[in-house]
């Protein structure tokens, strides 16, 4: 049976070993455990963060802490790619979709950037972050993405540059495609307006190469998910 997942912060989880008794003070965790999942003494669940994932049994809980025996270290599934979402501000339930989906997809950084037909200036990063988690645990990816603060297109687009990273943007007329032997590239999505003459002015002059992954019209959520799942399964 697939065992409930859960990420925590602050845990280096490399320093315990099968038997090991360990007291979890997370909030938000210790109420999913015991409000929502209604775990018993005796069930066994997951933790994981950057530092592993470990198989846990339930000894005992409060309202503000989980006692738990170490079970034994289990294999996390780690993304083999780095794929940076570069996604233009869209509406807050269409940006958290992308989030949230391109996590369980194998995305590894989301950068919220302003182009200039970007339809809002802002995003609840808290929020995000907590859906990303949330998707993460779902998944079964050992990492969470990182989220980038916002940014603007240029400014993400330089940096990425100077990181030798390859640069995307999706076009109908696009010439390029991915290739098998590339282990990290950014994809940037436009806004539901498209990318404006000055935005295309900005990845002439950063050289970033244009990929065509079909040939229907997709509203930016959809691209954002068809990109990244056609270049981790390349």
């Amino acid at each position: 049976m697939r065992l409930h997942r859960f990420y925590i912060q602050n845990e280096n989880f490399k320093t315990l070993n099968p038997g090991d008794i360990f007291t979890c003070k997370n909030n938000e965790v210790v109420r999913q455990v015991s409000l929502v999942l209604r775990a018993q003494v005796g069930d066994r669940i997951l933790f994981f963060n950057e530092t592993g994932e470990i198989e846990i049994m339930v000894q005992g809980f409060s309202k503000k802490e989980l006692v738990c025996v170490m079970q034994k270290h289990t294999k996390p599934l780690i993304q083999k790619k780095r794929v940076y979402i570069l996604q233009s501000l869209i509406k807050k339930d269409k940006f958290e979709w992308v989030a949230q989906k391109a996590t369980e997809i194998g995305a590894t950084d989301i950068i919220p950037v302003i182009s200039e037909r970007s339809e809002k200036r802002g995003v609840d990063q808290k929020r995000l972050q907590k859906i990303v988690i949330e998707a993460t645990e779902q998944s079964g990816w050992g990492r969470v993405p990182i989220l980038h603060n916002i940014d603007s297109l240029e400014k993400a687009i330089m940096r990425l540059k100077n990181d030798k990273v390859i640069t995307f943007t999706l076009d109908m007329e696009g010439t390029k495609t991915f290739s098998k032997e590339q282990n990290s590239v950014a994809i940037c999505i436009g806004p539901e307006g498209g990318w404006s003459k000055h935005d295309k002015e900005i990845f002439k002059k950063n050289n970033v190469k244009s990929i065509n992954i079909g040939d229907s019209v997709l509203r930016a959520e959809t691209a954002a998910i068809i990109a990244t799942y056609t270049f981790i399964n390349k």
